[in-house]
């Protein structure tokens, strides 16, 4: 009798442990995934924040530069040079989200082309408005050249924006993932000790 429970030890004890091994190892395998999953989506929403802090820099930029130039007024001038300084360092910040992305980074590097095409375009019309030359001015401004910046600025940064979207979703995808095997690996792991 003696024999028996001291076989029956001798089993169960191996077994115990590997099934506690394996619900420690399914249980990290998880928490793992969905500690990755969760530095993407913090990734993905700053990269969408900065996004949106660039592009509300833009537009107050050009509604300093149409007042200005519309009014002469220099007090215009301050929230436009506020707005193109919150531009450069919005910029910067973009720039530094987009290193892990060779595509992020190819959208990244046509969307500051675009914004300094956009912010060059503005302070030559403050020049010749500066300067008096009212008819050079108000050419600049007739012309489309400005209007396609921003559509393309808005369209650069939509694509940052929809594929940090779509990151969003994988990470998401990948927490649930995790959290269905998780419970799964626990599920199996009692049934094993049950038995």
């Amino acid at each position: 009798m003696r024999w028996t429970s001291l076989h029956k030890i001798a089993i169960s004890l191996p077994l115990a442990v590997l099934a506690a091994l394996s619900l420690v190892a399914i249980n990290e395998a998880g928490f793992q995934r969905s500690h990755d999953a969760l530095e993407q989506l913090a990734h993905s929403q700053s990269t969408r924040s900065s996004v949106n802090r660039l592009l509300q820099s833009m537009l107050d930029a050009e509604t300093g530069h149409r007042g200005y130039l519309l009014t002469g007024d220099n007090r215009y001038l301050e929230p436009y040079e506020g707005a193109v300084t919150t531009v450069h360092s919005n910029l910067e910040q973009l720039r530094m989200l987009m290193t892990d992305s060779a595509e992020d980074l190819a959208d990244f590097s046509r969307l500051s082309g675009q914004i300094s095409r956009k912010l060059s375009e503005m302070e030559l019309s403050l020049h010749l408005r500066r300067k008096g030359q009212e008819d050079a001015w108000k050419f600049v401004m007739s012309t489309d050249v400005g209007k396609e910046n921003m559509d393309a600025i808005r369209q650069h940064s939509r694509a940052l924006i929809e594929r940090s979207n779509q990151r969003v979703g994988v990470s998401q995808a990948d927490i649930r993932q995790s959290l269905v095997l998780s419970r799964m690996g626990i599920a199996l792991v009692t049934a094993i000790g049950l038995l």
